[in-house]
């Protein structure tokens, strides 16, 4: 018994030193790079937009392109903050972080329960979605919508709230639409449409479209290196959309397609390593 155990064993403590090494390296990033920035630094952006809009502002303006109060979200979003305007600023800003904390914790737990393979993942992703919720940027929320939506009846509703904030989710009809869901893949088309085309109602020559420093995008190296990448993380998500890892396939291609990846937004891996059902009332 004690030969047939062994090798479990020798596994287990190999992948407790693996996530260890991993840990203490993400622990590293995230302490010496996301707690050297104000901390909800990226939500002057979404509360500096409802002010615009409740002054009758331009909604969109020339900054910095990494500038933590850059605005590049369809108006909903920013309509959406204009009630939170009404309190105190600084009280918001420590709620609305302690909400995407909570979003990172949540979309990350689940990957302790897969054993070593899901404990590397979580030393890895875990830190990029508590880094992001740190600077109060949206996106622990987004992958957690989308890994708790995608398959549900909402799922075009869900999608399409994403490609509203962050364009690339809506590569994620793509799947829908290889498995011939037509009407849910449209759906989702029709939905970002709906929610994106307000911002028309606002001058758009000062829009935000430079990339900014620090980016991962191949883009950033190259357009003949970042275009064939992305187009061919899109073909193979139609290609495994039958098959189980068709969110996977679909959330490296949001990875993929990005022409401007910040390291957080890696955390769109999550949506694809997700354990779901779908769901019945489908």
């Amino acid at each position: 018994m004690r030969s047939s155990s062994w090798p479990r064993s020798r596994l287990g403590w190999a992948g407790f030193a693996v996530i260890a090494v991993l840990l203490a390296l993400a622990a590293y990033a995230l302490t010496t790079y996301a707690l050297s920035r104000e901390v909800g630094s990226d939500v002057a952006a979404y509360w500096n937009a409802a002010e615009r809009l409740r002054t009758g502002e331009p909604l969109y303006t020339a900054a910095a392109a990494n500038a933590s109060d850059l605005y590049r979200y369809a108006p909903w979003f920013a309509a959406a903050w204009i009630p939170l305007t009404y309190f105190d600023r600084t009280a918001m800003t420590a709620v609305w972080v302690g909400v995407m904390v909570a979003a990172a914790i949540i979309s990350t737990l689940p990957l302790l329960r897969r054993g070593p393979a899901g404990w590397a993942a979580f030393a890895i992703l875990a830190p990029l979605q508590l880094q992001a919720a740190i600077f109060g940027n949206v996106q622990p929320l987004l992958v957690l919508l989308l890994m708790w939506g995608v398959e549900r009846r909402g799922g075009p509703l869900w999608v399409a709230l994403g490609a509203s904030l962050k364009g690339v989710p809506l590569l994620l009809a793509i799947v829908y639409a290889a498995r011939g869901e037509w009407r849910r893949a449209v759906l989702s088309i029709v939905l970002t449409a709906v929610l994106v085309a307000p911002a028309l109602l606002f001058p758009l020559n000062a829009y935000p479209t430079a990339p900014g420093p620090n980016q991962m995008s191949l883009a950033a190296v190259a357009v003949w290196l970042w275009l064939p990448m992305a187009l061919a993380a899109v073909a193979a998500t139609a290609a495994l959309a039958r098959t189980r890892f068709a969110w996977l396939a679909g959330a490296f291609a949001m990875v993929a397609a990005l022409p401007r990846l910040l390291d957080y937004e890696i955390g769109f891996l999550l949506m694809g390593l997700a354990e779901r059902r779908p769901d019945p009332r489908q």
